[in-house]
């Protein structure tokens, strides 16, 4: 038998050294490059996204603006009659206030003008050089437009267009067809200048007749100059078209029309840069397609990377298109790749040299110790050894490093189970699920349904830590017993639970799913012989598998379940993007509320309430209005839920309370409103429930030295029953203070004699539902009836909300009803409107509703 040659340790440990070496050096040249396309891909996407979003979200700014601006002109026009001339002088002095003071801050605004149904117009255009002139078309120009060129008509005119009709104009014929606001499409002004202009255009209606329409111009080399800057800063290009791939803008200030004053497509445009990513874009069909689309192409041997998005707001239809060459992405990075590679190959070099060198050194102190150790692992110097074992040294290390490595094993799988299952339900955890699903083995489609225990914290207090870990346990084994072996469960919070089923058929199967799970909640669970009853509320997501993003799931399914815990009689909400973009809506609401108590932005409208008996004011309910730089006029729909639900209601109130009383006490101190003028204030629970609210209002009455006696806390009954017996004592100390309490919206929430003869209040407020069906149904006019009859047992008074038609008030008359408030007396107005000497209602009502 032959006996090979036993390699030696030290040539054992270069060979493989030196072959390593020399193919961790080709490897890592190959992933460096690899890595880098792959860098530069993902750079690229998330650059060009962020640039993206960034330049849409400004550009709802820029936009927001003038539309709001339009609105709020409108609106003005309409509610302060400014129409009612036979001129337009008003409203030119109206104009001419909005483009110098009241929205002089608006730079982009170009023109703002009004056209009637009888073609006149008028409007005040800012130039360039930052002049204001005047464009008119009425009576006193013969019905000829004339421009001219100052502010006013006494100015020299520039020149004149005889039989202009405006209401042939883009800003105007759509807008007075279907009497909504919105963008215009883009034309060309007919002035001399021949500019073009984008415009927000608002019909101005009174009783469902259109009067004409405001106009608030853009012109289109002021968004080009607004999107410049933004490019400057990534130094890259932005461009934006219509969906009939015309230039809007670009951050190059390419030319937008021709010599022709026609407007010039993108793929058309001078800037060879903008039409060749323009003619991509079409051969690629991109912006056919909704979804951002991120594409790359050469130019002049520089690679750039471009991303298309669409961009919409109300009726416009826009794309951007944001391009980034290649240096600008990753700088230097290039040449220092091809520097690193060099580098890397020397490096590598004197590296095997001085490797070798090293080894050597290295391993003959090794190979003696080996020797040696031989000997004494043995103990027998006869023993006859196998040469095949002459590198049993390493044979030693490698067996310690297996039995070490063995060891290791054991502890990271001990570590990942616990990491991975919830070690009290013997469910997966949230990491378990999350890994679990992002390596499916053969589902293509699913439902998550997201499980939320109602009153958790409520039931483990009372249960106690140790029995309420049995009752998560029981939930955990029913969910077991109740689903297929195929469908994956796991305790991904402490009261919430995620049930995921590979299968899917369509939105009413997803349902069905939840309303299944949701039953196993229907009978109680026993914990060491108590019967224990646990309520949830469940949130779906559901579709295609592929290429499934759990984490999203898990979001989405979550905004899901919190719109379900919201509702009263559905338990089982399914995702809709609306959810998402709600949530992000109310986050950026939350922080302008914010600013909003900082900045002092919330102003105090009164409404009259009005004494049957004399038709007199007998006071007034103050009402919270906010308006908003940004935004404008907010409606308190809107922010009043997201004030209660973050806590900042108690800030608000103090601010409308303190203002309201201060009010008050200046108009009866001046002899305006009589000495027992009545002041309502709306409360809302949270505030009531605050600590030291009652001391608070306390404070506010001292510093204003309104007497207790004129102010009235109103308070919706429906929210009264949360903490019953703690409402009902804060309530009898703000009595004892002398303040009157009123019960709001009376009758839609829990009335009843036992419940009233408990409540601490002075008059009851019914609600507007029933005084707009009074004359249409003998049912509510009964229940009117009933409550007028009632609040006499009790002693108080009682007001009729929602009175916008005389005949409502004459029957609330004929009822008995002492006190009414609404649009036929009064809309709601800022102290500075506040007229009485004009009788108790509008010269004439408005019947829409306000809140």
């Amino acid at each position: 038998m032959t006996i090979s040659k036993p390699q030696t340790l030290r040539k054992a440990v270069m060979l493989p050294f030196t072959l390593l070496l020399l193919l961790t050096v080709a490897v890592l040249t190959f992933v460096q490059n690899s890595n880098y396309e792959r860098m530069l891909n993902e750079i690229s996407s998330k650059l060009l996204s962020s640039y993206s979003e960034n330049i849409s979200n400004n550009l709802d700014r820029f936009l927001e603006q003038p539309f709001n601006t339009t609105l709020t002109i409108a609106d003005s026009i309409q509610r302060n009659q400014l129409d009612q001339t036979a001129d337009l002088s008003k409203i030119e002095n109206y104009l001419h206030a909005a483009m110098t003071d009241i929205y002089s801050s608006q730079q982009q605004i170009s023109t703002i003008a009004f056209g009637d149904e009888h073609q006149n117009y008028v409007g005040f255009r800012l130039h360039r050089d930052k002049s204001l002139s005047l464009m008119l078309q009425d009576k006193r120009t013969n019905n000829s437009l004339d421009f001219y060129n100052g502010i006013t008509i006494d100015t020299q005119i520039h020149h004149s267009i005889q039989s202009y009709d405006p209401t042939i104009r883009p800003w105007y014929a759509p807008f007075a067809e279907n009497k909504a606001a919105g963008w215009a499409n883009i034309y060309s002004n007919i002035d001399s200048e021949k500019t073009f202009t984008i415009s927000s255009a608002a019909p101005v209606i009174r009783d469902n007749k259109l009067l004409g329409v405001v106009a608030t111009d853009i012109d289109l080399l002021q968004l080009s100059q607004f999107i410049k800057p933004d490019s400057s800063e990534f130094g890259g290009l932005t461009y934006i078209t219509n969906a009939d791939g015309a230039l809007i803008a670009n951050s190059l200030q390419a030319p937008l029309i021709n010599p022709d004053n026609q407007h010039i497509l993108a793929t058309d445009s001078d800037s060879t840069l903008i039409a060749i990513n323009a003619a991509q874009i079409i051969e690629q069909q991109l912006e056919t397609d909704q979804h951002a689309a991120t594409f790359e192409f050469s130019h002049d041997s520089i690679r750039y990377f471009s991303r298309i998005s669409a961009y919409n707001n109300n009726n416009l239809q826009w794309y951007i298109v944001v391009t980034l060459p290649e240096d600008v992405l990753l700088g230097g990075l290039p040449s220092q790749q091809r520097l690193g590679v060099a580098a890397a190959l020397v490096l590598a070099f004197f590296g095997l040299l001085m490797g070798l060198f090293l080894l050597r050194t290295i391993t003959q102190p090794i190979m003696d110790i080996a020797e040696v150790s031989q000997h004494l692992d043995h103990n027998n110097w006869d023993v006859s050894i196998d040469e095949g074992i002459k590198l049993h040294e390493t044979t030693l290390l490698i067996s310690a490093f297996k039995s070490m490595s063995s060891r290791l094993e054991h502890s990271f799988t001990t570590l990942r189970k616990q990491l991975l299952s919830d070690t009290m339900t013997g469910l997966l955890s949230r990491d378990g699920f999350v890994e679990r699903l992002h390596n499916p083995t053969s589902q293509k489609q699913g439902i998550l349904v997201l499980l939320g225990l109602r009153s958790f914290r409520h039931i483990s207090n009372s249960l106690g830590q140790h029995k309420s870990e049995q009752l998560l346990v029981a939930i955990a084994s029913r969910l077991q017993q109740s689903t297929a072996d195929k469908v994956t469960i796991s305790r991904i919070d402490k009261d919430t639970f995620a049930v995921f089923y590979p299968d899917f058929i369509d939105l009413s199967h997803s349902h069905q799913v939840a309303e299944k799970l949701l039953t196993d909640f229907k009978n109680p669970f026993t914990i060491n012989g108590t019967e224990v009853l646990v309520g949830a509320d469940a949130g779906i997501m559901s579709g295609q598998f592929d290429n499934i993003e759990i984490d999203v799931w898990l979001q989405n399914s979550s905004l899901a379940l919190t719109y379900a815990v919201k509702q009263e009689q559905v338990k089982c909400c399914h995702y809709q993007d609306y959810m998402i973009a709600a949530s992000q809506e109310k986050t950026r609401l939350t922080a302008d509320l914010q600013r909003a108590i900082s900045n002092n932005e919330f102003a105090v409208y009164y409404q009259p309430v009005i004494d049957l008996t004399n038709d007199t004011i007998a006071g007034a309910e103050a009402l919270v209005r906010w308006h908003n730089p940004v935004r404008g006029l907010v409606s308190p729909l809107d922010f009043i839920p997201v004030a209660e639900d973050t806590g900042m209601i108690v800030d608000i109130g103090k601010q409308i309370l303190l203002q309201a009383c201060t009010d008050t006490k200046m108009q009866i101190d001046s002899g305006l409103w009589p000495s027992d003028f009545s002041l309502h204030v709306n409360m809302s629970v949270r505030e009531l429930l605050h600590p030291n609210y009652v001391l608070r209002v306390k404070e506010i009455l001292a510093l204003t030295q309104l007497p207790a006696a004129n102010l009235t806390l109103e308070i919706t009954e429906s929210r009264l029953v949360s903490q019953p017996l703690l409402t009902n004592q804060l309530l009898g100390e703000l009595r004892d203070l002398g303040i009157h309490i009123a019960i709001d919206d009376f009758g839609t929430g829990y009335s009843s004699l036992a419940y009233l003869t408990q409540l601490q209040f002075d008059s009851l407020k019914i609600d507007r539902s029933f005084v707009s069906q009074m004359l249409d149904s003998d049912n509510h006019a009964a229940i009117i009836a009933a409550i007028i009859t009632m609040t006499e047992t009790f002693n108080s008074d009682i007001v009729a909300e929602g009175v916008e038609t005389i005949e409502q008030a004459n029957h609330l008359k004929s009822l008995g009803c002492r006190y009414a408030q609404g649009f036929y007396y009064a809309r709601p107005k800022p102290l500075s409107e506040w007229d009485i000497t004009h009788g108790t209602r509008d010269s004439q009502p408005q019947h829409n509703s306000l809140t």
